[in-house]
């Protein structure tokens, strides 16, 4: 089945990681795809140790996409489509979580019809988890549970940073 966590607010990933903990917790095994991510927030450092999870990530930077210079974009542009590779041709799994592959798809890194292409060939198998902003009409026709987090306040918009062990 499919499961898409999109919107402003706050909570798609920690929803999605819910989900590969409980499933662990049932001796399935979960991988989690992080793009755009580079796996330091403190549930990512905690996941990659745990049996029945597998944690992947390409992201050699420490600013966002939009803040990069044009060689930084293309870098991540290939390091988000080998992880993806990656994705695509491992075995095994219970369950696969596209971390941020909503935002993925908006930048087009990778396109709709690839993403489409596996989650329809995948889908009867293995529960797979899309997070991100603004997924495209398609994918919400897709999915069998659509969850919408809408951001109604955030100290970010009081312009206090984001807090190590709270945010990240």
């Amino acid at each position: 089945m499919i499961h898409i966590y999109h919107g402003s607010g706050k909570g798609k990933t920690t929803t999605a990681l819910g989900l590969a903990i409980r499933m662990a917790g049932h001796h399935k095994k979960c991988l989690i795809a992080q793009f755009l991510k580079d796996g330091t927030s403190g549930e990512i450092i905690f996941l990659k140790n745990q049996s029945h999870i597998d944690v992947r990530y390409h992201y050699p930077f420490r600013k966002f996409y939009f803040q990069m210079d044009e060689t930084e974009k293309t870098k991540c542009i290939i390091a988000q489509q080998q992880l993806w590779q990656e994705v695509t041709s491992s075995t095994g799994y219970d369950c696969i979580i596209l971390d941020e592959i909503l935002d993925v798809i908006g930048l087009e890194m990778i396109s709709l019809e690839r993403v489409l292409k596996f989650l329809i060939e995948n889908h009867d198998t293995k529960e797979i988890v899309l997070t991100g902003r603004n997924p495209d009409a398609r994918l919400k026709e897709l999915c069998d549970y659509e969850t919408e987090m809408i951001a109604k306040k955030h100290p970010y918009d009081q312009n206090i940073p984001a807090r190590k062990g709270v945010e990240y």
